[in-house]
């Protein structure tokens, strides 16, 4: 009796030992992934890989990228909704999830499956036209469409180009068709082209165009004017009061994560999006730094399923064009 009280001390020791390792207070204690819907060198893709090499020199583990593309970002979603709740996965959430959830196409519910971590910043979209187009401003663009059939590119349905051009009509209360097309690039070609007559372009691809005299920017979908262009007004400035869009990014992890997991990754991204490397390297995606934790993160989303909802049910949605 008195060896077998001995083992069950030594086992009880050594669970203690364990539980200890893998508790909040000592977390991470190994790798963690990092999963990302998109591909490598695009901004969703590069934004990942620079806090994950933050947040490894920060917290002494890796952070490792993962990039499961297909669906619309889709795919990572699921792996993240169904990984181990422990913190060693991690979501690289998107503006997509709200469209999605808008949408009905989510085989998630993001309240349920997944948990808020972290803000980390948005990309606004920018309206442009050719050059020698007539339009130069947002009620030039209005009457525009009152007088003609007016078209705007997107590298696809439910992209943020696209939903931003829906929520342009819809609330300038007019008809404008939307034209999808693979990817930004040959958007932005069908713009150069005359193909289509606007793009609300996403910033990183438009500055070059902007920059070599081939498109004019005539607004900005972001609620306050982008440091790249500060002439530019803002969409809500040229007369859509309330408008606003943007591609934004967060960090989300399987729902029951526990909370200290969450506070420590939260505090720590906090810390790296406050640092002037992390400022200016923002500043090259064309990326304005956000801040704030899980609850941020949460209102943030009811917001933007609410606004998108009301965008997505309207009677002149173009969902399959």
């Amino acid at each position: 009796m008195k060896r077998f009280a001995a083992a069950v001390s030594v086992l009880l020791c050594l669970g203690s030992v364990a539980t200890h390792a893998q508790s909040p207070s000592t977390y991470p204690a190994k790798p963690v992934a990092l999963l990302v819907g998109f591909g490598a060198g695009g901004g969703t893709d590069l934004l990942a890989r620079y806090y994950a090499k933050s947040l490894a020199d920060k917290l002494g583990q890796p952070f490792v990228v993962e990039n499961k593309t297909g669906a619309g970002g889709a795919l990572a979603i699921n792996a993240a909704v169904k990984a181990p709740a422990d913190g060693y996965t991690l979501l690289m959430g998107t503006t997509g999830i709200a469209v999605d959830t808008a949408l009905g196409k989510a085989s998630y519910s993001w309240q349920r499956d997944l948990a808020p971590v972290a803000m980390l910043g948005y990309a606004s979209n920018v309206l442009v036209v050719p050059q020698k187009s007539s339009i130069h401003s947002v009620q030039d663009l209005i009457a525009e469409a009152g007088r003609r059939h007016v078209t705007f590119g997107s590298p696809g349905i439910t992209s943020s180009m696209h939903m931003t051009g829906e929520l342009f009509k819809q609330m300038a209360k007019v008809r404008m068709t939307h034209v999808p097309y693979r990817a930004a690039p040959p958007a932005e070609q069908a713009l150069l082209a005359g193909d289509v007559d606007v793009l609300f372009d996403n910033m990183a691809g438009a500055m070059a165009f902007i920059e070599a005299g081939k498109f004019r920017p005539i607004a900005v979908s972001s609620a306050t004017r982008n440091a790249s262009l500060p002439d530019v007004p803002t969409i809500d400035e040229a007369g859509l009061k309330g408008f606003e869009t943007t591609g934004t990014f967060f960090l989300m992890a399987p729902a029951k994560t526990p909370p200290e997991v969450i506070a420590r990754l939260a505090s720590s991204v906090e810390e790296i999006s406050r640092e002037p490397e992390t400022l200016a390297f923002l500043g090259r995606l064309q990326i304005t730094a956000l801040h704030g934790g899980s609850e941020a993160v949460s209102v943030f989303m009811e917001a933007e399923v609410a606004k998108w909802t009301k965008v997505v049910t309207a009677p002149d949605f173009e969902s399959a064009k």
